[in-house]
């Protein structure tokens, strides 16, 4: 063999030794009893998340009621009779109200947003745990059927 031959040979092999040292081990199966957990735990987030957006959307639907009471109270404003005092005392009535609604859906939109950062760690934690895990099929298959087995149990426990 020649010199140059050789040398090609062995800065191949230190190549292909580098490369495989670099490479990520290979990653271990995750467990039935993780395959559980963390399918429980999704279960749970995707239920937490439906929540968040019956909020939002309860929360978006108070907004437009609030707006829409404050253009009222322009149009009531601009038509109130100043020398009337029981229709000054109804308008400040309806400012007072329109206040404590602004007030309790700014409340609740503050709920919704706590609610709604407490679920994006808890789903950002459940992703760092769960998402590097290799599960084998054969669990998969037996977890699958668990579960199946276990909803319709829990369907015909409350069917009446």
């Amino acid at each position: 063999m020649s010199v140059l031959r050789i040398s090609f040979l062995l800065v191949a092999c230190l190549t292909l030794a580098d490369a495989a040292r670099a490479a990520p081990p290979a990653k271990a199966f995750g467990s039935r009893d993780q395959l559980r957990e963390c399918l429980d735990l999704d279960d749970t987030l995707k239920a937490r998340w439906q929540a968040v957006q019956a909020a939002t959307t309860e929360n978006n639907r108070k907004f437009a009621e609030n707006d829409a009471e404050e253009a009222k109270l322009v149009e009531m404003k601009a038509k109130l009779d100043r020398s009337d005092k029981n229709a000054i005392l109804a308008f400040n009535k309806a400012v007072a109200e329109h206040g404590q609604h602004i007030q309790q859906a700014n409340q609740d939109g503050d709920a919704t947003d706590a609610a709604n950062k407490a679920y994006l760690a808890d789903r950002a934690a459940a992703d760092g745990k769960c998402s590097e895990l290799t599960y084998r099929p054969a669990d998969i298959d037996a977890v699958g059927k668990e579960r199946k087995k276990a909803a319709v149990q829990a369907s015909a426990a409350s069917a009446p």
